[in-house]
């Protein structure tokens, strides 16, 4: 599948339509470079992305902002608590 380019600009309002606009902190599932995190992190206050180990870059992620973290992780078995995050992105994950 192709990534296709958001040239109309419309992907960062589409992912904050779908979270509560009081989140503070979101979990994004499937993140993998953090090519769509980058979009949206400045909105909120913190931002925790997982994917896979095979997934995640092995470098370029100092490129994110502190209120960004990066770990290895299956969305099928979250290591968090329960209602640890105020919303979730789930988004373009194959």
């Amino acid at each position: 599948m192709a990534i296709r380019s958001d040239s109309a600009g419309r992907e960062k309002s589409y992912l904050l339509d779908m979270l509560p606009g009081d989140a503070s902190c979101i979990l994004e599932i499937g993140c993998g470079d953090g090519r769509l995190t980058q979009k949206y992190a400045d909105t909120v206050t913190r931002v925790i992305g997982i994917d896979l180990p095979s997934t995640l870059p092995r470098e370029d992620t100092e490129r994110l902002p502190e209120s960004v973290s990066i770990a290895a992780a299956s969305g099928v078995h979250l290591p968090f608590p329960a209602r640890r995050f105020d919303g979730a992105i789930f988004s373009f994950s194959l």
